[in-house]
């Protein structure tokens, strides 16, 4: 699972685009890691997208009851457990206009991730995906008085949720009867 959300992540990051039509990210400048320590000294655009949570929660719930056609049996669907992935991805940019502005990376990316409802792990199974509000930082203000030259950076955190089902068959009884049996003293 955690494979399928990288590349979901990196498909999204390359397909951002500035003004000009120019991809500022690509495979050479998306970390899935800590960020290398002298990396935005060189570049200009990074961005890292960091594993924040993995929680696996056990689940019994029966999802789904289906009965066959000839009535002789139902399929019960049951999840077994619920995994979920919170990514946080930092986008970093030479200026605060084109995270930020109309159109800029940010929104950008949160469309992009809100276009797809899921997607499909290398198992079969579906992976929801759940856009989480952007955030700025830092104050914009206090950004601006610092000395150090550091590209701007702005935070976004996706959420994967999936799970392992399983499907069982119960048949069922075709026909009773019912016969009582009177004991006389």
């Amino acid at each position: 699972m955690i494979d399928a959300c990288r590349t979901y992540l990196a498909a999204r990051l390359q397909a951002l685009t500035l003004a000009g039509g120019i991809h500022p990210y690509d495979p050479d400048t998306i970390f899935f890691d800590d960020l290398p320590l002298d990396f935005l000294k060189e570049h200009d655009y990074a961005a890292c997208c960091l594993e924040v949570r993995d929680a696996s929660i056990r689940d019994g719930r029966l999802i789904n009851r289906q009965r066959n056609a000839e009535k002789t049996a139902h399929s019960l669907t049951r999840r077994r457990y619920r995994r979920e992935v919170t990514f946080r991805c930092l986008l970093y940019a030479r200026c605060p206009e084109e995270l930020w502005a109309g159109n800029g990376l940010v929104e950008q990316m949160q469309q992009s991730v809100a276009e797809h409802k899921q997607i499909a792990a290398s198992d079969g199974t579906a992976i929801r995906i759940d856009p989480q509000d952007a955030a700025r930082p830092w104050d914009s203000d206090v950004e601006l008085d610092r000395k150090l030259r550091r590209p701007r950076m702005a935070i976004i955190r996706v959420q994967f949720t999936g799970g392992i089902q399983t499907v069982e068959t119960q048949g069922l009884i075709p026909s009773v009867e019912i016969i009582p049996l009177i004991v006389s003293p």
